[in-house]
């Protein structure tokens, strides 16, 4: 059998097993030597059959740790209101978040522009990581305009900023302006991600405004084969 043919076949009988529920979502799957042995295989043809099913989305890689069985992409509309929690609810989905920092920080030129702020203004930036089935799939920094937002680092940041926002400032009508864009992950954004630097990711930055003003800047890195963006809008 050539090379070819023997990782198509590899790839054919391990995506059966995920297929059949014999390798559940979130289990790992054996080591490259592993596999060769098991199916008599060279190194390499287990390497390309692995790398078929991570383009399928089916496999997913953690660094020094192996790979695993993706779970089910993530649904999300990012022009909603809702918190992400409420739709990991929706979707019966276990979600995990972890607060890695909160500080008042001077922003990027960039966001100050976007907080219509002068550049040697602070804001409060708040930097989280989240788990969707117990995989990290996103970064989040959000950048709150502290006149805005009055003793925000005294809460719970490790909550749903969604419903602090709504709930304890009272900003229930809100303007969102998002954009989408596609941006590989940098070494620090990788490493919190458990993936290789340059993984590719899906860039969100959506601008929460008031009455026209801007509160807020939120920008989330989400990793690519995690996630289906789904926006419902109506024809003209």
């Amino acid at each position: 059998m050539n090379q070819a043919a023997a990782y198509l076949s590899l790839a054919a009988k391990l995506q059966q097993r995920i297929v059949n529920g014999e390798l559940p979502a979130g289990s790992k799957l054996p080591s490259e030597r592993a596999l060769c042995g098991q199916f008599e295989v060279s190194r390499v043809s287990a390497r390309d059959a692995l790398h078929a099913l991570e383009s399928q989305g089916l496999i997913y890689r953690l660094n020094r740790m192996g790979w695993f069985v993706a779970p089910p992409v993530f649904i999300y509309d990012p022009t909603r209101s809702s918190s992400i929690q409420e739709e990991a609810i929706s979707q019966h989905r276990a979600l995990t978040t972890e607060l890695l920092s909160a500080a008042q920080e001077t922003p990027p030129i960039q966001v100050s522009k976007a907080l219509k702020q002068a550049p040697t203004q602070s804001a409060v930036v708040v930097t989280r990581r989240r788990a969707v089935d117990q995989r990290w799939v996103l970064l989040e920094i959000c950048y709150f305009r502290e006149s805005a937002f009055p003793d925000l680092l005294s809460h719970d940041l490790a909550k749903s900023l969604t419903a602090l926002v709504r709930e304890q400032y009272g900003y229930r009508a809100r303007e969102l302006d998002v954009s989408i864009s596609s941006s590989p992950l940098s070494p620090s954004h990788a490493q919190h991600l458990q993936v290789r630097e340059g993984c590719p990711s899906l860039k969100l930055e959506r601008q929460v405004k008031v009455a026209g003003e801007p509160i807020a800047l939120e920008r989330e890195f989400w990793l690519h084969d995690a996630i289906e963006m789904r926006v419902k809008g109506q024809g003209s």
